[in-house]
């Protein structure tokens, strides 16, 4: 049974009458990469925040690991990793020096401890470097270290791969995989780069306007998105049984008595032509169709008029 670590119930965060967040429900299952989509100003750093504990909520109900009480919200959130906007790092100081800092601030003073995450995070070359001569990319990689340095149950970031170049993006999301894989650490990560998203995410929440437009898993999205050849012909049974005899070709769909979609060996178009037409089969037309992650989430926020 999937147990839920984050949830919030229709959660509102209002300031000066104008809503932020509007009755938005979540829900973050232990495991989980929980992908938050949204255009830039949808609400996602807002229901951040609140999860976090760095805002109140308005109205509305926040769980977290079962509990609602402030006492039992304080000790979950002392599980929790946060990377929310910039982290604050003194900028003479180098990449371990930094850490340390933050060490002694929560009471602790370890070393190894410091050294290890750094390794994790691949700073662990960076020596007697200054934080102020670090790239956006090992910035970026110092805020997750001080994110993780607890071994949080859950991490929470915000927007982290903005800004970042290909290798940048490359390394963050090789990471995070990482910790969702190897520490079994639950990930919600906000962004509006989809098609990186797409590459780590188990579930997405996508949101606009500060509402929850649509909750669904990966495999859901997939097969939302998935990319088919459509072809038109004059007899799609006919079709069907030909393109499996002929062609050894499994994944075909019937959409109606002119048309079936073909969900493998899409650039293989040329050769089902020729099978089906040498076997007496009509056809219309063939071409590749389906919509990208980008295109789906536009369609739901009403368009491009909305992005």
């Amino acid at each position: 049974m999937e147990q839920a670590v984050i949830q919030t119930n229709s959660i509102s965060k209002v300031y000066k009458k104008a809503a932020a967040v509007s009755n938005l429900s979540i829900q973050v299952n232990r495991g989980d990469i929980y992908a938050l989509v949204g255009q830039n100003g949808a609400g996602k750093t807002t229901l951040l925040k609140m999860i976090c504990g760095l805002t109140p909520q308005t109205s509305g109900e926040l769980i977290l690991s079962g509990k609602t009480s402030e006492g039992d919200l304080h000790r979950a959130r002392a599980r929790m990793g946060t990377m929310i906007e910039t982290p604050g790092f003194f900028p003479y100081l180098s990449a371990q020096d930094n850490l340390m800092y933050y060490q002694i601030q929560r009471g602790k003073k370890n070393k190894a401890t410091v050294e290890n995450v750094l390794q994790f995070v691949g700073l662990a070359d960076a020596g007697s470097k200054k934080f102020r001569n670090f790239s956006l990319g090992m910035k970026q990689r110092l805020g997750l270290a001080l994110a993780i340095m607890d071994n949080p149950e859950i991490l929470v970031l915000d927007e982290p791969i903005n800004g970042l170049d290909p290798m940048g993006i490359k390394e963050f999301r090789d990471i995070i995989l990482k910790l969702n894989r190897e520490k079994k650490t639950t990930i919600l990560i906000s962004s509006h780069i989809l098609g990186e998203l797409s590459q780590i995410a188990t579930t997405y929440g996508f949101i606009s306007k500060g509402q929850m437009v649509e909750h669904i898993t990966a495999e859901e999205l997939k097969e939302k998105c998935r990319t088919f050849l459509r072809v038109d012909v004059d007899n799609t049974n006919a079709a069907s049984e030909i393109l499996k005899s002929e062609c050894q070709c499994q994944n075909i769909e019937i959409v109606d008595e002119h048309t079936l979609h073909i969900g493998e060996r899409i650039d293989e178009s040329g050769i089902f032509v020729r099978a089906l037409v040498e076997s007496g089969v009509m056809v219309s037309q063939v071409y590749r169709a389906g919509i990208n992650l980008e295109e789906y989430f536009i369609g739901l926020i009403g368009g491009n008029k909305n992005v």
